[in-house]
């Protein structure tokens, strides 16, 4: 492999060429095959599409919790009924999202109702200010 590097930075004797009616310009510059092993150091180090998931899931939960944590009204907790008082104490599913109940403790319906919608309006908007 190195040998072929080699002979094709000096420009070694190369196979009979097949003429084409423009000729292709071929780059014989080293910081080609150095930008060429740095991009596929890069994909190899790259997080995977699960984790590229798991981080957006926790980032836009932790979004949302900071935007709600000075509401007395609602209240986040696992499946099991533990409380989650910050992000470090998130649960993860089986498919790496986050499983977390939001409980809306609020004296009457009509403001359950207010803190729900103003609750959805976040999500789906992703607007946490």
């Amino acid at each position: 492999m190195l040998r072929f590097v080699v002979d094709w930075l000096n420009g070694a004797s190369a196979p009979p060429t097949i003429e084409l009616d423009a000729p292709l310009p071929v780059a014989r510059d080293p910081s080609a095959i150095l930008n060429f092993l740095k991009r596929q150091h890069a994909i190899a180090t790259a997080p995977s599409p699960r984790e590229l998931g798991i981080r957006f899931h926790r980032d836009e939960f932790s979004r949302l919790f900071d935007a709600v944590e000075t509401w007395p009204t609602v209240e986040f907790t696992t499946a099991r009924g533990l409380p989650v008082e910050c992000v470090d104490d998130l649960p993860r599913g089986a498919d790496g999202g986050i499983d977390v109940i939001v409980r809306i403790v609020a004296p009457t319906e009509h403001g359950a109702r207010v803190i729900a919608g103003r609750l959805r309006k976040m999500l789906v908007h992703q607007a946490y200010g």
